[in-house]
């Protein structure tokens, strides 16, 4: 296949254009394969986990298709949200048109309708989907397969590394105050919306090229690296569940902090609280839903992931990200999901996979069909 014949011209015969659509969208699979040869085999694995442990078999296959459904509508109504805001985000700070509402609209379409960012995000599209189902059925099975068991070395390695103090108590003299604990919570809890975002820009705005494939490789190796391999390594439940009737661990050195949590959710909502019980109960009734797991936190290795891969936006944008990571390991310490130790070590992670995923990326991106699909995409535009 050649180049001219994947890109679609403004004077080409309209009864050519699907078939060079199609082509188009054929390119952006094949320059993208790596990205989803590494989803498919995660799922391999997953599948083999399911194998050697019984109990993460008795899911029916109709189960199975709902999920994956319910996934996909799912990621799909996140994006529109999310596209949404992005492009108003734009529109508000550098377009300030005189009809914002109907340029909004007109934006939205002219994204959803380009082959060119369709053919681009797509396969990562795709690509999430394999990783999330695959992901949520791994962590969800790590009760199973390994029962939590390193809380106590955890809490032990958070003492010694911050001077025989937990980092919590260290913290709370200063964050201790319940309009603080509820504004933590609050930026704690748009980290879905941020990874959305950026997940967003690089898969359907950004151009294709080595920066683009570096992210989606690193991205998509943390959580099978860190949130499923080590997760596995490293069981734990996070200081939230340690004693409270939970992993019964004793004395609870967390009860005090858990206390001040609910007393401030009697005045704010603190939605950290809610969503700790129902994992919980989920865990209790052997539900692999549950998918408790504080080590590594992926939280705080993806908020890094962000910053590192922000290069090139805009000042003011990397400011939000380097804060937004900054909230994020703080309020994973002050709302009881983690120890610091978690977030120490899936910043190292993410360090480390950032650096090992350039020259990878680069080969990525030197493959014929990567190259031809980045000329198409710019001829196209």
């Amino acid at each position: 296949m050649t180049d001219s014949e994947t890109v679609p011209t403004s004077g080409e015969d309209a009864s050519h254009r699907p078939r060079r659509i199609a082509g188009l969208f054929a390119l952006g699979f094949r320059a993208q394969t790596p990205i989803l040869v590494l989803v498919l085999a995660y799922l391999g694995i997953q599948l083999l986990l399911a194998a050697l442990f019984p109990p993460l078999t008795t899911v029916s296959p109709q189960t199975v298709f709902l999920a994956v459904i319910s996934m996909f509508l799912g990621l799909l109504f996140f994006l529109v949200i999310i596209l949404s805001a992005y492009l108003f985000i734009i529109m508000a700070v550098y377009e300030r048109p005189k009809r914002p509402t109907v340029h909004l609209i007109r934006r939205m379409a002219a994204v959803i309708r380009s082959p060119r960012n369709l053919a681009s995000g797509l396969p990562i599209f795709v690509s999430t989907l394999i990783l999330v189902y695959a992901f949520s059925r791994i962590k969800g099975s790590i009760p199973f397969i390994a029962p939590f068991s390193w809380d106590t070395t955890l809490d032990h390695l958070d003492l010694v590394l911050h001077f025989g103090r937990r980092p919590w108590e260290w913290l709370h003299p200063i964050l201790g105050h319940w309009p603080v604990t509820f504004v933590i919570s609050v930026i704690y809890n748009l980290w879905f919306a941020v990874m959305y975002g950026v997940w967003l820009h690089h898969a359907f705005m950004e151009r294709p090229g080595m920066q683009r494939t570096r992210y989606f490789l690193t991205f998509m190796l943390l959580w099978m690296v860190a949130g499923s391999l080590l997760a596995l390594l490293l069981s734990s439940a996070g200081p939230c569940f340690y004693g409270q009737g939970r992993l019964g661990l004793s004395p609870d050195p967390y009860a005090p902090l858990v206390t001040y949590l609910h007393a401030v959710n009697d005045i704010v909502p603190i939605w950290a609280l809610s969503i700790q019980d129902m994992l919980w109960k989920l865990h209790l009734s052997n539900l692999m839903e549950s998918s408790i797991s504080a080590m590594p936190s992926l939280h705080n290795a993806t908020s890094l992931l962000f910053v590192l891969a922000s290069r090139g936006w805009p000042r003011w944008v990397r400011t939000l990200l380097v804060a937004h990571c900054g909230v994020v390991f703080i309020g994973s310490v002050h709302l009881a999901w983690h120890y610091a130790v978690d977030s120490y070590v899936g910043w190292a992670v993410t360090i480390l996979l950032w650096w090992l995923m350039a020259p990878v990326a680069r080969w990525c991106e030197s493959r014929p069909a990567a190259r031809r699909f980045q000329r198409t995409y710019q001829a196209s535009a």
